[in-house]
């Protein structure tokens, strides 16, 4: 069953990726998403990016009631990775629309289930990445953007249906990472330390980190 759900997953994300190639282009400027074709820039390389993602989302759950939601989920990352690249923008039209579907299809999942506490946990972890993240925004405005503190709040909620430990690990994992090919980009000059690096990109690699190979990572940092 669980080869059937990452090919049928695989499959959707080959579908999706034209879509959400769309949604980075033409989102942030507002630009119509109907008319001028479908075509957008980055359109193969989204697209093998969301067949590769969304398989090994399908492949992480099996026939589980929350895939809808976390290939949802797959899919704004993707497209909030290709926009803060691009433009450092992380559009609300994106991220607001994600929280919606959260709560809507996690809540579906959790009602078929039978797992609030998941739920509870999706809430709480939302919240509470919402919450540091806006800290370190009043701290540092400059180096953290507001975009990134709405984007935690939807890897919080996504990453919070696993357990709160996957909502840690998603945000530490996307700290590391920047700071990692931060300091990769000094030493060889192609920044300094006052150019300003897109966040959104590591914190979507950690959270999706998380959600793949969380359980692993925690047992092993457990010594379980």
């Amino acid at each position: 069953m669980t080869a059937l759900v990452a090919t049928a997953s695989a499959v959707v994300g080959l579908a999706a990726g034209p879509f959400l190639a769309l949604l980075a282009d033409r989102v942030p400027e507002r630009k119509p998403l109907t008319g001028h074709g479908l075509r957008s820039p980055g359109m193969a390389p989204i697209t093998a990016a969301a067949v590769v993602l969304f398989a090994a989302i399908g492949a992480r759950f099996g026939a589980d009631w929350a895939v809808p939601a976390f290939l949802v989920f797959a899919g704004a990352l993707l497209v909030v990775t290709v926009t803060d690249l691009r433009l450092f923008l992380i559009p609300n039209r994106i991220v607001y629309p994600t929280l919606a579907a959260a709560t809507v299809l996690l809540t579906a999942a959790a009602g078929a289930s039978g797992d609030w506490d998941a739920l509870r946990r999706s809430v709480v972890g939302g919240l509470g990445a919402w919450a540091a993240m806006l800290v370190l925004h009043l701290v540092n405005p400059r180096g953290m953007a507001f975009g990134d503190v709405r984007l935690a709040a939807v890897i919080g909620a996504f990453t919070g249906w696993l357990g709160y430990g996957h909502v840690f690990l998603g945000l530490f994992l996307g700290f590391v990472a920047a700071a990692g090919v931060g300091l990769v980009l000094i030493v060889t000059r192609r920044r300094t330390a006052k150019d300003p690096v897109p966040f959104g990109p590591f914190l979507a690699v950690g959270a999706m980190a998380a959600v793949l190979f969380g359980d692993a990572l925690l047992r092993w940092y457990r010594g379980t």
